[in-house]
This record gives C-alpha cells, structure tokens and sequence, in this order.
C-alpha cells in the first residue's frame, strides 16, 4: 500500500479545527452524549478531539482517550488473530472448525474457519437467535450462552460457502478458536500480540460485565430531538463479534499498522485487507472483517459498528496512508460515513470525480404502476407490498407510512437512490407474477418474489396452540385476539401481533419474529418456520395439548 506523498501539515495548516468541529456540533449542546474523532495521516495523528459528554449523569465529557464501546468494529482485531495463528501454523483456514470446537453439531457439511471470517458459514446470528429465545438484548448476554445456543442449532441459513449473509455467530466462535489453539482468551492473546506491541494500552477486549473500566463512555438514545436522553442498556460479556473498547489515539496507532507494520508483516496485512470470494470464486465484498471498497472516489479499507447507543465507524486510505476513526455513544441523525468523506476533503488532494452512473429515465406511468402494485413474497424475510398513491408507486412501511418510489423507462423501478432495483418478472399474458432485486453491485445476485397468491385465511383459529422450538428451548403460545393472530411466551413483554401476508404465512412488526410460515394446507397445521432476516428456518412445532383430569 503505497502512500501518496505531500504535505499533509501545509494541507492541515489550512484546515481550522472549527471546521471539523462545526460537524459534531448538534452533539455539544449542554447535556448531550457525543463522538470522538481521531484522524491519522502519515505516521501521526493529526487531529484528535471529543464532542459532548461520556457520562451525561456526571457530566464527564468525551476527550480522544475516552474510551469507546466499537461493536463490530471489533471484529477485525478477531480475524487478525486467527490471521496471526495460522501463519504460525496453530489454525489451518481452511480446517473444519469442529477441529477446534468440537461442541459445533455435524449440520453434514463442513463448515471452515475461513467460512466464519468470511461470513459465509451459514450459522444464523447470535443475536436473533437470543431474540426469537426471548432473551432481551439489553440484558447480560455471555460468551457460554452464544456457545450453548450454536451447539443446540440442527439447521443451517444455508450451504457453507454459497452465500454471504453476516452472521456474529462466527466471530464469537472465532474468539473460541483463539483460545483453542493458543491457550489464552481473545483479550489475552490480543492484549500481548497486537495492542501492547503496538502501545495500544486503552485497548482491551471486554470480557467481563462487571470490570470497572476507567474513563469509558456509556451508552444514550432518545426518542426524539424533543425528548429527555435515556440510557440505552449494553451488558455484554460475549466477545469476538463485539465488545472491544479502545480510543480514537489508539486505533491511530492500529491504522499507522496497516502501512508500517509492528505486528504482522506486509503479506499478513495484504491477506486481512483483501476481500475474500464464496467457495465457487465469486468475489464478496469482506475480507477479514474488513472492507476493500471506494468511498467519495478513493479506495478505502472500512468496517463500521452498531451496539445499543453505541456507534463506530473505521475507513483506512491506503493509497495516502490516512485513517479516520470515529466513535460516538448515541445514534447519529447523520451518517458517519458522510462526515469521515468531509474530514477526507479537507486533508486529502481532491478525488478523481467518479463516471456518473447513467441512470434510466424517469418513467411516468400510473398504467404501469397498478399493473405492479401487490405483494411479493421472498422464499425468506419480509414481504413487499407495493401500492399506488396519486398515480404513483409507493412501498408500504411496517409503521403504515409509505415511501415513494420511481418508475423508470426500462421498466424497472427502485427508491431514486438505485442501490437496488426490481424488475418486473411477467407471464405469457403480460402479467407480473413476480419481481426481480438487483443490486448495484456485483454481489449479491438477483433475487426473485413471487406475488402473493392471495388473500390470508379467514380462520385464524387453526393456527392458535402451543409451538416450542428445541433449539431455542422455548414455547410460543400463539392465539386470535381482537381478530389477529398473536404470538406469546413467558419472556415476552407484550404479545406480537401478526399480518397476514399469503395463505398459511404472516410478518411481525417487530424485528425477531419476522416471517412466519405455517405448513401448508393443513386444517391444524402441525408446524411454523421461522425466517427473520439473519435467520432462516427455525422450527416451532405445536405442542399436543393435555386432557383435564
């Protein structure tokens, strides 16, 4: 990774601090939770600074040594550590993982450490599998409890290696593999290997809840800019996935890695920031939990983090040896990765501008738009349904709100942005009898919903009864209230309420339950499946009901 050379102090001698600040101002006002921001250029930080407050109790503010929850940011310290312990010959990538994790159930076909860096296991997320167990997110989730989950699971997402779909599952098991083969936890073997090394002394993975952690940020949201800050609850003693902390300074020091390596050498950086392919060779856009892409017309190396309030992004320019860090303890209106491309700007030689992609006209056509409008069901997750509204195309939200969508003179249509669009899919007759998703990128492929084939069964009673999952240990009790179908547990809160979408299949409005499929055709159908986005299959069968002595 060659550094683009120039005088990164003249550029930033023209840069004033107000600049960067006038940023993260809407997060300075007296009693907010804010960010840091770190930004390295040519073997220094450059810039370091704290915006509002780690503490709004106390009313401690952030400072660049505020230590910062980073999520997923997390993970790549993970995949660097398997990286390291194979090129020492204690982990083969390509071994199946119940080599050094025997408890993994045999699914019948192998699952690799490579397929768990990559994402392309097939293992469902931890984090729905807690969800659809009744296990609040906000309470304490430990590392045991994600490893007695995956050893309970006897189905796949999908075949390993077929498919990408971001699983946290994997890197837990990853943090797993480390201690197999090495001996030491995840914090141990990281804190020894790559923060001391590299004086990363802020830097630790958070293996224990109830460790008192000096000068950290804790975690805020509210409902609305009108409304009082509350806490938003994170109690994780699970690591691998998540749960590093560490400092805008120091991850200065991890990006200053990346183009002089300390720990590690040039190959070992080369192999962790290239994205990887599935096992057929198709290119995926990760590598090992990083992300070789373009942002604003420069190659970066990225990945961002979301946990409770908690929210991180890390972009890496390699071809300027440049790194921007920022971390922040509630959720940000903008997106951060629209202010690392401004902090980019006022550092670095202007972009070459990016070929305009040349998008199909605009298509006004109300005709079309009712021959479209319906519902169309993916094989899993969430039904789209489409209507017309003033002559136009709008997609229905789970809220009731509806959002606008553009016809275009190809025939497709998509939200305006285009990082996905559909095609229409029609029968001999001309009619639509399914769509087409196409995303603007190489991968993933194309994938096709069908319309729904019609109106939900009037008779919500067959579905009413017991279900339990022996995987997630936990029984659902699903019965008609106020002419809907809901769904029950012991753990849960509050019931959820069902939509019906198709015969025998229905969606929550929550995120865990997602789309629910009944056996089809029965009078009293003796199952239901589970699919909610980063889960697929999950099994609930009804429970016989006991006579009354």
């Amino acid at each position: 990774m060659s550094a683009v050379s120039h005088d990164a102090h003249a550029q930033a001698a023209r840069t004033t601090p107000a600049t960067i600040d006038a940023l993260f101002e809407p997060y300075t006002q007296p009693g907010s939770p804010g960010a840091a921001v770190g930004v390295y250029h040519q073997g220094q930080q450059v810039y370091a600074k704290g915006y509002g407050l780690a503490d709004v109790e106390a009313g401690t503010p952030i400072t660049p040594q505020t230590r910062f929850h980073v999520a997923s940011v997390s993970k790549q310290f993970a995949a660097f550590a398997v990286a390291m312990l194979a090129r020492e010959g204690k982990v083969d990538l390509d071994a199946d993982v119940r080599t050094y994790l025997p408890y993994v159930p045999d699914f019948g076909q192998t699952i690799t450490v490579r397929h768990l860096i990559l994402h392309t296991s097939g293992l469902r997320d931890q984090w729905s599998l807690f969800g659809l167990g009744g296990q609040d997110t906000d309470g304490r989730l430990r590392q045991r409890q994600v490893v007695n989950m995956v050893a309970r699971q006897r189905a796949l997402n999908f075949a390993p290696g077929s498919e990408y779909a971001y699983s946290n599952t994997g890197y837990t098991l990853l943090a797993e593999i480390v201690h197999a083969a090495s001996g030491q936890t995840l914090r141990e073997f990281t804190t020894a290997r790559v923060f001391r090394p590299l004086g990363m002394n802020a830097t630790f993975f958070f293996d224990n809840l109830e460790e008192i952690v000096p000068g950290r940020a804790n975690s805020y949201e509210r409902d609305g800019e009108d409304k009082p800050w509350k806490r938003s609850p994170l109690n994780y003693d699970n690591v691998g996935a998540t749960s590093l902390f560490t400092t805008v300074e120091d991850m200065a020091k991890w990006a200053g890695n990346f183009t002089d390596p300390k720990v590690g050498d040039r190959a070992l950086i080369e192999q962790v920031t290239t994205n990887g392919t599935l096992d057929d060779g198709t290119p995926i856009e990760y590598g090992f939990a990083l992300i070789r892409t373009q942002l604003d017309g420069r190659n970066v190396i990225t990945h961002s983090g979301s946990d409770a309030g908690f929210r991180a992004i890390f972009y890496y320019y390699p071809d300027h040896d440049f790194a921007v860090m920022i971390t922040a303890n509630t959720p940000y209106k903008m997106d951060l990765s629209d202010k690392v491309k401004a902090i980019a700007n006022l550092y670095l030689p202007a972009a070459k501008a990016a070929v305009a992609t040349q998008l199909p006209a605009v298509r006004n056509d109300p005709a079309l738009a009712a021959q479209i409008a319906g519902t169309y069901l993916p094989q899993y997750d969430r039904a789209l349904t489409l209507l017309v509204k003033d002559g136009a195309l709008h997609q229905a939200g789970r809220d009731g709100a509806t959002t606008p969508l553009v016809l275009r003179a190809d025939g497709s249509f998509d939200d305006g942005k285009r990082d996905n669009f559909y095609r229409p899919v029609r029968a001999k007759d001309g009619k639509v009898v399914a769509l087409e998703r196409h995303a603007s990128k190489p991968y993933p492929p194309p994938l096709r919903l069908e319309r729904a084939p019609g109106a939900a069964a009037a008779d919500l009673s067959r579905y009413a009864g017991d279900y339990r999952s022996a995987e997630l240990d936990i029984t659902y009790t699903l019965a008609v209230d106020g002419g809907e179908l809901v769904v029950d547990s012991i753990w849960s809160a509050q019931p959820t309420r069902l939509r019906p979408v198709a015969p025998d299949r229905f969606e929550s409005q929550g995120w865990a339950l997602g789309s629910v499929v009944f056996e089809p055709g029965k009078a009293k159908p003796g199952h239901f499946l589970v699919h909610s986005g980063r889960v697929r299959h999950i099994r609930f069968d009804r429970v016989a009901q006991e006579s009354t002595p």
